[in-house]
């Protein structure tokens, strides 16, 4: 897998006693464990419009329009989407043609066709993952220090504006 600033995140896995008695832990971590809900949209949908929600999104259907979700969204390897997804985590399988916005992270997993781009903090493609588009990794940073003064041509720079021009390239 190529990973571009992503770092696996590991998430706790509640602890199951098989046979024998009962763990007195493992009520009281399910209960203090917050419940995901997930929406999964099968493969026999066909869906054309906008399509936002705030849980948890696996698609192994067809959408011909954006997605904006607050939490993770996962085309499944039937999946299809026609549009641009805006989401938290967005992790692909299927087929993509549109731009996805990640707001912690992208994943193209192995099975996973995007054409558009992506933008996100933490890139991951996974070998043979096909994709064909460009990375911004930056746009939060870009975003945080305000407008960028780009050279004009024909227009000399100071030499305080050419320092930080090459700086902010590093």
């Amino acid at each position: 897998m190529r990973n571009f600033g992503f770092e696996e995140r590991q998430e706790p896995v509640a602890q199951r006693t098989f046979g024998g008695a009962p763990s007195t832990q493992a009520p009281a971590q399910a209960a203090a464990a917050p419940t995901r809900s997930v929406a999964v949209l099968g493969p026999t949908l066909r869906f054309k419009g906008e399509l936002s929600a705030d849980e948890d999104f696996i698609l192994q259907g067809r959408i011909e329009g954006s997605i904006n979700h607050t939490q993770s969204v996962t085309i499944g390897s039937e999946g299809v989407v026609q549009g641009n997804i805006h989401a938290r985590v967005v992790v692909i399988d299927g087929s993509v043609e549109g731009d996805l916005h990640g707001t912690e992270s992208v994943v193209v997993n192995a099975t996973g066709r995007v054409t558009g781009n992506i933008f996100a903090p933490r890139v991951g493609l996974v070998d043979g993952a096909f994709f064909n588009g460009r990375i911004d990794m930056g746009a939060r940073q870009a975003a945080a220090q305000g407008p960028a003064k780009t050279a004009q041509p024909g227009v000399a720079l100071s030499a305080e504006e050419t320092e930080r021009m090459l700086s902010s390239k590093q």
